[in-house]
């Protein structure tokens, strides 16, 4: 990281802002924190070279355990330039303790995480027919006869998933008038299976962390810019949908039972 303190006013600074250690396990975890701290304020001397180099706030903390005002001026610059997004609860935490990775949350769909479908749209549950992930889930909560119901239309009209020749049904979509084109993307939120990390973590499972590099940030940043993009795409799906959901369906479900697997 480029030298930070450059005057004697400033190294004066620092050291009021230096933290007694007395014991190994301190001297360690002040260094953890003081690495935190070189990597967060060369990270944004990086991104925001003219926002670093105008900033007033300061880069030192009160306590070691603390973000200093200028790395937290970072975290509000990532999250208000949309270079990677970072949640309102996470900005918050930040406030009281330090932020040694940063958390990779799911902007996807997640429908999975909740103990029902009541989450999601008409348009999103009449498409879980044709997700695995959706027809597992409507087979293991006995409610293939809601969704018959609910739907007006019946399973022995829909080839299930594992029948299906993907790629073809995608190579199908894509030759149809948009925003047909989607549908497939549409089912990869459904399936968690879109290839991007903001979008296929599931709270169910483990969260993913990223550490503080330039490499990584700028790998996060791509995959965000492809995120954003892949919501788009997939809400322009559901609102088509919203319009004539069920005439519209049929449309989907005719290219998706033309996919069929060669025997």
């Amino acid at each position: 990281m480029p030298a930070t303190i450059l005057s004697v006013s400033q190294a004066i600074a620092a050291l009021r802002h230096s933290y007694p250690v007395t014991k190994p396990l301190e001297a360690i975890e002040f260094l953890r924190q003081t690495l935190n701290s070189a990597q967060l304020l060369n990270l944004y001397q990086h991104f925001f070279s003219t926002e670093f180099a105008t900033s007033t706030s300061s880069i030192y903390s009160d306590t070691p355990d603390n973000h200093s005002p200028r790395e937290l001026e970072f975290f509000r610059l990532l999250d208000e330039t949309e270079l990677i997004p970072i949640s309102p609860w996470q900005l918050e935490i930040a406030q009281e303790e330090r932020l040694d990775q940063l958390l990779i949350e799911s902007w996807g769909l997640d429908w999975l995480s909740y103990e029902d479908i009541d989450s999601l749209a008409p348009e999103w549950q009449i498409l879980l027919s044709l997700s695995s992930e959706g027809l597992n889930w409507l087979t293991e909560n006995e409610m293939k006869d809601w969704y018959e119901q609910e739907f007006e239309v019946s399973f022995s009209q829909i080839l299930p998933p594992d029948s299906i020749n993907h790629q073809q049904f995608q190579q199908l979509c894509s030759l149809a008038e948009f925003p047909v084109k989607g549908v497939p993307i549409v089912l990869s939120f459904l399936n968690y299976s879109t290839g991007n990390i903001w979008l296929d973590g599931c709270a169910q499972h483990e969260y993913q962390f990223g550490e503080w590099t330039v490499e990584n940030l700028i790998f996060l940043s791509e995959q965000w810019q492809s995120a954003k993009e892949l919501i788009t795409q997939a809400q322009q799906v559901i609102d088509w949908l919203a319009t004539d959901r069920h005439r519209h369906f049929q449309q989907i479900l005719e290219l998706w039972n033309k996919s069929t697997l060669s025997i």
